[in-house]
């Protein structure tokens, strides 16, 4: 029952995030044909200085796209921890998956970024209890986030014996984003101007039964304390090991529709 839970809060997720997309691409649309109809009806001169006032709606639009899907995932974020039901996963595994496919489509966005995976070499796996679709969601929303910090962006997947630390080289966290992500307290700059995910961050570190905390210093570190693995895996399958093509292909659709907000417009 937890699972069909699960599956429903999701879906209710995607289902606001698709028809926000769908709103928001059809105003990009008009803009792009408004845009052409100014090129042919007014003077060179007129364009140009019309130009800025076009790129300046089309970056709102875009940041008003973002604030949409945050309102999605504000709308599940109260249930997750409800109806989550971790399960066992080899962790390591799947954070050199996902910074394979992050890179993949920052090459192809010709984004200035990068994501690496560290971790001893004396540990080959990392077993902990998780979700691959929460965690997905997680490492998209600290992803996004770093990008939106601006760019270049280096970006560190750092695993130890239980743990897992995501670090970027950016200007690193306000002290109210600190509070919401440990304690959940909302400030009025962060009630006014959006959480930037940041509850949602929470909320699937939560569900996954991670303890999170924020370390002070130069750029994001936000360091997770994971649950041992506490279930006899004597023949148990664990937790999307070994992925095939098909599956991979729906992950890397997944992390690129939940980047493509910060990503760059193409001209």
């Amino acid at each position: 029952m937890q699972k069909k839970e699960q599956e429903l809060a999701m879906a209710l997720r995607g289902g606001l995030r698709g028809r926000f997309r769908q709103s928001f691409h059809l105003l990009e649309n008009a803009l792009e044909v408004l845009d052409d109809q100014m090129a042919h009806c007014v003077t060179p001169d007129e364009y140009e200085t019309l130009r800025p006032l076009l790129r300046q709606i089309t970056e709102q639009l875009v940041q008003l796209q973002r604030l949409g899907e945050h309102a999605a995932d504000a709308a599940v974020a109260p249930v997750l921890q409800r109806v989550c039901a971790p399960r066992p996963m080899e962790l390591l595994g799947q954070l050199r998956e996902m910074a394979g496919l992050f890179n993949e489509i920052l090459l192809q966005e010709t984004v200035d970024g990068s994501v690496t995976v560290e971790a001893p070499t004396d540990l080959p796996v990392l077993l902990t209890m998780g979700d691959d679709t929460l965690l997905n969601g997680l490492l998209a929303n600290l992803v996004s986030n770093s990008l939106a910090a601006g760019t270049p962006a280096r970006i560190t997947f750092s695993c130890t014996p239980g743990q897992f630390c995501y670090r970027d080289d950016g200007p690193g966290l306000p002290e109210d984003a600190v509070a919401l992500l440990e304690g959940g307290t909302w400030s009025e700059r962060l009630l006014e101007q959006g959480g930037l995910g940041l509850p949602l961050i929470r909320a699937y570190a939560a569900a996954m039964g991670w303890d999170l905390t924020v370390e002070h210093g130069k750029g994001t570190c936000l360091r997770f304390v994971l649950p041992p693995c506490a279930v006899d895996l004597g023949g148990m399958v664990l937790e999307s090991t070994g992925p095939g093509a098909i599956q991979r292909d729906r992950r890397r659709r997944a992390l690129w529709q939940e980047l493509h907000p910060v990503l760059p417009r193409k001209e």
